[in-house]
């Protein structure tokens, strides 16, 4: 059943939007950086200066979940890149992807993919690989782990267009697709894409110790010890040579956020993303001390879905009525500029996604849902709820649950509880429950909720990984349930488009299509100030504070 709204036509929407803007070629991915966030500031080090080898950076991370890439979030399986490695790489800067363990890539025909594998590439000198060379069979081992019909393995939408995958010798994959795929190869350089050795997971277990992190990547897992740090060091044997530069990453593990921005200014760690309400300030009178970079959120947004496989969140008037009640200029504000730096409105990508793909902030408020003040909005939402039976005498009572974990998140919970209630002026009550990170993700992968409002990642910055992992009907991150057949049709006509302009004209669409139809609902995106001791060179800009592939920390050097 679909909800009518006073939403715009999309005609108004659209005005405006150029159809000549320079977007990806036929993988959707190789387009050039482009930002609505503040510019960058700082120095990014002596320029001219070659590369030095040797000495360590410290960094803040805990491996709270293990070392299994293939059943966690991007959140978590990014700094993996430490020590594991993919068929190919993301470029965040430029949004292209590049060689990695594939040294080149060739397309015979538009559904034919053909990789001539690193003839260097070698697993980690640990048992059980204990140094062996990389063949084209691990990596179709571990792509078919990916694609496991166990709902854990969250990452399996990246491969459901291909049909057939072969290693024609030990040095050579050939990938088969069913249908035109233009986000494939991008696909390839997600996060959870990382390539294990089938005698590693056979003896891994529960991938709990740093032992049972084998892989080909540019540092190797020496030690870890959950809530204390961990730590990697080069991979003396890596297929690149001369990488990497450092000796030693060492990680360490915090338990709130002020500890770790004291601990950064104090010089005892290399990269921080700077506290949102003192990113400003920060960048005016601390820019001749850290090199500084504003830098989009890349793959994550917070979203607020409800369960659409239980009452009353299976009535589409209902949650229609939940997206009119969420303030997004109050949640920029109060939320992302506070702990984040600065927000951007969208409805379904992150700001780097945003910034090439989606709608003007500008056309956002002639939406409304976007509509500042909130009065037809509300009014509109009131209706719909009581055309489904609530009122203040019967008010629609819920649990809204959300991560304990972040600070920010913490945070996020009781703001939409306070939205809900007050615009919902009686009529919506919900109370709320914050879990514990490890009892959080068992909850949402096995929709033991009612409502959840809370960090959300897909991991890539392609339009496609976000349709296809958390509104596609069976995507990995869809924990909602919802099912939407027209929309999934959406999904797959553009995924086909090789023409760029042609593409964005059917995101768009589908973006406009949602904003009325879709169950779930998102908080603005959010640009972040990264600040990096002077000493420390080539480090990439974050879009928070975990959302960089540590592929790219192989490059990563110190003076």
């Amino acid at each position: 059943m679909q909800v009518a709204s006073n939403s715009l036509t999309r005609r108004r929407l659209l005005a405006g939007v150029s159809g000549g803007v320079a977007l990806a070629g036929a993988s959707s991915l190789a387009c050039g950086r482009t930002s609505s966030g503040p510019t960058s500031a700082g120095r990014a080090g002596k320029a001219g200066t070659a590369p030095k080898r040797g000495g360590a950076i410290t960094l803040s991370f805990n491996f709270e979940r293990g070392f299994d890439p293939h059943i966690l979030q991007p959140t978590d399986t990014h700094i993996m890149g430490l020590f594991y490695s993919m068929l190919l790489m993301m470029d965040f800067k430029t949004l292209k992807v590049v060689p990695n363990l594939a040294a080149k890539w060739e397309t015979p025909s538009p559904t034919e993919l053909v990789f001539s594998l690193d003839p260097n590439a070698r697993w980690h000198d640990k048992p059980p690989a204990n140094g062996r060379p990389l063949r084209a069979s691990d990596i179709i081992y571990s792509y078919n782990r990916i694609q496991s019909d166990d709902p854990r393995f969250v990452s399996k939408a990246y491969l459901s267009s291909v049909d057939k995958m072969e290693a024609t010798d030990d040095h050579t994959l050939r990938l088969s697709l069913k249908q035109v795929d233009v986000t494939q190869i991008g696909n390839l350089a997600l996060p959870g894409m990382k390539i294990l050795a089938p005698e590693v997971v056979e003896k891994a277990g529960k991938f709990a110790t740093a032992d049972t992190a084998v892989g080909t990547g540019p540092f190797v897992l020496q030690s870890h010890e959950l809530n204390i740090g961990s730590q990697v060091v080069r991979n003396p044997a890596y297929f690149k040579q001369g990488l990497p530069y450092l000796d030693r990453v060492d990680l360490r593990a915090f338990q709130d956020s002020q500890s770790e921005w004291a601990a950064f200014l104090a010089g005892q760690l290399a990269h921080k993303a700077v506290p949102g309400q003192a990113g400003k300030k920060f960048e005016q009178e601390q820019k001749d001390k850290y090199t500084l970079e504003w830098f989009g959120s890349t793959g994550s947004i917070s979203i607020a879905m409800p369960n659409t496989k239980r009452k009353p969140f299976d009535d589409p008037r209902v949650n229609r009525a939940m997206r009119l009640l969420m303030d997004h200029e109050e949640l920029k504000s109060a939320w992302v500029d506070v702990w984040q730096g600065r927000g951007r409105y969208s409805s379904v990508f992150d700001a780097t996604t945003s910034d090439v793909w989606d709608f003007s902030e500008d056309q956002y408020r002639q939406h409304l849902e976007w509509e500042a003040p909130k009065d037809d909005a509300i009014k509109e939402a009131l209706s719909l709820l009581a055309a489904a039976g609530f009122t203040k005498d019967n008010p629609l009572k819920f649990l809204l649950a959300g991560n304990g974990g972040p600070d920010n998140q913490q945070a996020l919970t009781p703001l939409m509880q306070s939205q809900y209630k007050r615009d919902g002026q009686g009529v919506v009550n919900p109370d709320i429950k914050s879990y514990e990170l490890a009892a959080w993700n068992g909850i949402r992968s096995s929709g033991q909720f009612d409502y959840f409002v809370a960090g959300h990642s897909s991991g890539g910055t392609d339009p496609d990984v976000f349709f296809s992992t958390s509104y596609q009907t069976g995507g990995g991150r869809n924990y909602g349930k919802m099912s939407d057949p027209k929309l999934d049709q959406m999904f797959a006509k553009q995924r086909a488009m090789l023409d760029a302009t042609e593409r964005k004209k059917s995101v768009q669409d589908i973006v406009l299509y949602m904003m009325d139809n879709c169950p779930y609902g998102a908080t603005p995106s959010n640009y972040v100030l990264n600040a990096t001791q002077l000493n420390v060179h080539d480090f990439p800009a974050q879009g928070d504070t975990y959302n960089e592939l540590a592929e790219w920390y192989e490059k990563v050097w110190v003076t």
